[in-house]
């Protein structure tokens, strides 16, 4: 407006000519179109960039609900292998013995069964391991839990001094821990290694020390 007020008193002043003053005029308003025009080109460029990262984000999100419900289902899938194959396949402690035999749950804790002398013997021999069976929720609860990094492997001699002194050491359920032959052993490694709490196979002996943040299983 500025501008165009001085453009009239160069006009009345005859400093500039009427035919000046149009084409100036013309290429102001030009220019005021054209920048109009970049404006509402950079507002639509922004709108369609906010719009391809809100669905970016969208995809991104239902891409990680899906691979958490596949996760999830995986798991459950899993556990529930496992515990078929302990129902099949456990051999049932119909008396409890009197020894304990210990090793370390996937919580982390030294936990023992009431087993008869023939039982030990088997396990020690690697006929038997140790199998813990827990449900899909509880098994994803262990896994969230933060796990404090030992500066070596802890034995279980170690482990079990440190738990009977705190009162954590605990007598294990039937029902969460059962004792399998080995090649149904075998099948439940292949599904998950982490359910096989004690076995002294031959090749790999599983369960006598824990390796730090691993809660292998032991026995005293």
């Amino acid at each position: 407006m500025a501008i165009q007020n001085l453009r009239d008193k160069l006009l009345k002043a005859g400093l500039v000519d009427k035919k000046q003053k149009v084409v100036a005029d013309t290429q102001d308003r030009r220019e005021k179109k054209q920048l109009g025009a970049d404006k509402l080109a950079a507002e639509e460029a922004e709108r369609q960039r906010l719009f391809a990262e809100k669905q970016a984000q969208q995809a991104e999100a239902k891409r990680q609900a899906d691979l958490a419900k596949a996760a999830e289902r995986a798991e459950h899938e899993a556990a529930n292998r496992v515990r078929n194959i302990c129902d099949r396949w456990a051999v049932r402690v119909n008396r409890p013995g009197q020894r304990r035999f210990y090793f370390v749950q996937r919580s982390g804790r030294v936990g023992y069964l009431w087993l008869p002398d023939a039982l030990c013997d088997q396990l020690c021999l690697g006929a038997l391991a140790i199998i813990e069976r827990l449900p899909a929720e509880e098994i994803a609860e262990l896994a969230e839990k933060p796990r404090q990094q030992a500066r070596k492997p802890r034995s279980l001699i170690q482990q079990l001094v440190s738990q009977v002194k705190k009162g954590q050491m605990q007598v294990v359920s039937e029902e969460t821990h059962v004792l399998l032959p080995p090649e149904p052993t075998e099948r439940i490694l292949a599904i998950d290694p982490s359910a096989v709490r004690f076995w002294a196979c031959s090749t790999k002996p599983l369960g006598y020390v824990v390796d730090a943040g691993d809660g292998a299983a032991a026995r005293a």
